[in-house]
Order: structure tokens, then C-alpha cells, then sequence
């Protein structure tokens, strides 16, 4: 073949440059190494943060201990997976201990830190009470950048309980419960402000007295004012110190159904110097009839009206004459008297006042009950 046949060889037999498959394989092997790096970096980094957030939270009267703790999570998280967690309130001589505790944050987003805990929860004090909060899944979350106040504070239940250690008795149960906090908005020179959230999903409130055990569905919002200190003490002295603060609570929103009765409200509550509740809540109630036997209105009803005609006509039976709801009636017939007719959701329902005065309950006019102060 002459020599200049093969000076025309063509190109796609040339030997292949191999620069194109190493160079890409090499950038990839230094990103991996360099993310390793940086991870275990990150890691050694949360370790120490960790360790001052624990010693500054002892300080303050929170101590935070693990039965054994483990940090993973590579590549792309920073877990920490803590067993018999512990938090003891030394000032305020409460501990809550839970049965493991499991934590994340995703390296991309340092600003959101997840955690779930398994249960069952006990809270307990000096004295030997304790309460039990058990679960079926617990989630808790925590939005804010490292060293400074979260933006935001969220619990998710579902098939909680709540129970007394000894004896076992239920207080309270729900398929499902939320609970958030963040701090509201307000100008520099305003006092600290908290929004709430609670959410509830078929509560079930054993432990409150004359509480049906109809299954409650719950969404209440309102903004907390007047707490502004948050050294561990008994809630009794967080509550005395927020109403020295002229502290209240704003329900902004409120909507509470049980059965057949529904309500939506909105006011403030605040403390007196004794403890006891006092404020008003503008209620809007479908079902009247249905509360006022919640309530027990209807015996009290029956009773001042059997009283009343026993004046007139001696051994007439109201029950006999009116039924088993006769009494019902007459309070809802009553409450709606005292109250403005309106509409709920398409139904028919009634607007007045739910009051609180020096701990004393009254539904309009209607006294309903009485709260025990609160410190």
C-alpha cells in the first residue's frame, strides 16, 4: 500500500482519547470526597453546637440527658438518635422522660430540624404525681436558623392519650392532635407576642367534668401576650407572672363541634390576682337544644319550672307533660330569647355571650358553671 494510502486513514479508527471517560470519573471521585469532607465537617460542627446548647440549657435549669446517643445520617443528613431522653426541670421539680428520641436535619435546609419520639411519655414530680401521654406516632418540628429564637414550633399526634400513672385512668384521648407556636408580629418596641394553633381530631375529654364523652372535633387560634420569661418553674408561677404582666389570651378564631352541636367563637381571657378566669367569648351555638343538656341547663330549667307550677296547679308533672326533651326545649327556647337568632353553616343557632367573671361561667344571662383558679 503506498505510503500516502495510509496517511488518509480515516479518523474513526484513531485510538480513542481517554481524557473524555477519566476526567468526568475524576471530578466525580473529588465531589464525593470533597462532600464527605464537608459532611463529616458538618457533623463534628452539629457535635460541638450540641454539646454548648446542652450546657447552656443546664444552666438555665433544663437539663437534657440521653441513656446512649448516636450520630448518622450520611450523605445527605445529620441524625441523632437519642435512647431514654430525659428533661428535668430542676427549678420547677418536674422530669419528662420519653422511651427514645430520633432527630434530622437535612444538610441543604439547615433551617428545619424534624424530630419523632417513641413512647410512652411520664411527667412527673418531686411529690410522686405523674401523667402518662402515650401514641401511636409523635412528630415535632422546629423552623429558625442556630442561635436564635425558632421561627416556629410544631407537635403532631396521632392516637394520643393521656392518662394518670397510678390507677391508669384515661383523662383524655384524640385520633388526632396539633399544636403550633411561632412568635406574632409586632413593632420593635412591643412586648413579646405568641400565635397558637391547636388542632384536635375526636378528643375525648375524660378527665373535665361534666364533659360528654361525645368525640370533639377542635380548631382554636389566638395570640398569647404577657410571656416573656421562659426559666423552667412551676406552670402555677408561669401563669402568676403572666397575669402580673397584664397578660391575656386573644381567641381569634374558634370552632368546636361535638355531635350535634356546633360552635364558633371569638374574645379574650385573662387572669385575675386570684387565678380565676375572667373575660368573654362572642359564641355563635347550632344545636342549642343539645348543650343546654350538655350542660345540665335543662335539669335546672325543669326544676324552677316544676316549681313554678306547683304554685298554680299542685302534682302536675312537667316531665309527664312536655316529655323527655320537654325540659331541653324550654332552655333552648330560653337561651334563644336571650340571645339573637342567626345561622351557622346553614343551620339554625343562636349568638350570645359566653362570660367568665372572677372564675363563675355564664352562657348569656345563664350561669353554667364555675372554674377553679388556676394558681
Amino acid at each position: 500500500m503506498p505510503v500516502n494510502d495510509r496517511m488518509r486513514e480515516p479518523a474513526d479508527v484513531r485510538p480513542p482519547r481517554r481524557w473524555r471517560i477519566v476526567l468526568p470519573l475524576a471530578l466525580v471521585a473529588v465531589l464525593a470526597l470533597g462532600w464527605s469532607g464537608f459532611w463529616f465537617y458538618a457533623q463534628g460542627r452539629a457535635r460541638t453546637a450540641l454539646a454548648a446548647w446542652s450546657a447552656r440549657e443546664a444552666a438555665a435549669g433544663r437539663v437534657v440527658s440521653c441513656a446512649n446517643q448516636d450520630f448518622g445520617g450520611f450523605p445527605f443528613r445529620l441524625e441523632l438518635s437519642c435512647g431514654a431522653p430525659e428533661l428535668a426541670l430542676t427549678r420547677a421539680h418536674v422530669s419528662l422522660k420519653a422511651r427514645d428520641l430520633h432527630a434530622a436535619v437535612q444538610v441543604y435546609q439547615p433551617n428545619l430540624a424534624l424530630a419523632e419520639f417513641g413512647g410512652p411519655l411520664t411527667v412527673a414530680d418531686e411529690a410522686g404525681h405523674a401523667v402518662t401521654v402515650d401514641w401511636k406516632l409523635a412528630q415535632a418540628s422546629v423552623r429558625g436558623l442556630a442561635g436564635m429564637p425558632p421561627e416556629r414550633i410544631s407537635f403532631v399526634l396521632d392516637q394520643a392519650s393521656v392518662a394518670r400513672s397510678r390507677g391508669q385512668d384515661t383523662l383524655a384521648r384524640a385520633a388526632h392532635a396539633e399544636f403550633h407556636v411561632r412568635p406574632a408580629p409586632r413593632l420593635p418596641q412591643d412586648p413579646l407576642a405568641f400565635d397558637l394553633a391547636l388542632y384536635l381530631t375526636k378528643a375525648v375529654l375524660s378527665g373535665v367534668p361534666r364533659v360528654p364523652a361525645t368525640p370533639i372535633d377542635a380548631q382554636i387560634t389566638g395570640t398569647a401576650r404577657g410571656l416573656d420569661d421562659f426559666s423552667p418553674r412551676p406552670l402555677a408561677q408561669v401563669l402568676r407572672d403572666m397575669q402580673a404582666a397584664n397578660g391575656r389570651l386573644d381567641v381569634t378564631q374558634a370552632r368546636i363541634q361535638q355531635g350535634n352541636v356546633l360552635g364558633v367563637g371569638r374574645g379574650t381571657l385573662r387572669l385575675t390576682a386570684r387565678g380565676t378566669l375572667d373575660g368573654e367569648l362572642e359564641l355563635t351555638v347550632a344545636g342549642i337544644e343539645d348543650l343546654m343538656v350538655a350542660l345540665g341547663l335543662d335539669k335546672k330549667v325543669g326544676q324552677a319550672s316544676q316549681h313554678a307550677l306547683d304554685r298554680v296547679v299542685p302534682g302536675l308533672d312537667l316531665n309527664r307533660l312536655l316529655g323527655s326533651r320537654g325540659n331541653a326545649a324550654l332552655a333552648a327556647v330560653g337561651a334563644t330569647m336571650l340571645g339573637r337568632p342567626t345561622e351557622l353553616e346553614g343551620r339554625q343557632a343562636v349568638a350570645l355571650p359566653l362570660r367568665f367573671a372572677d372564675g363563675a361561667v355564664f352562657l348569656g344571662p345563664l350561669k353554667v358553671g364555675d372554674v377553679a383558679p388556676l394558681f
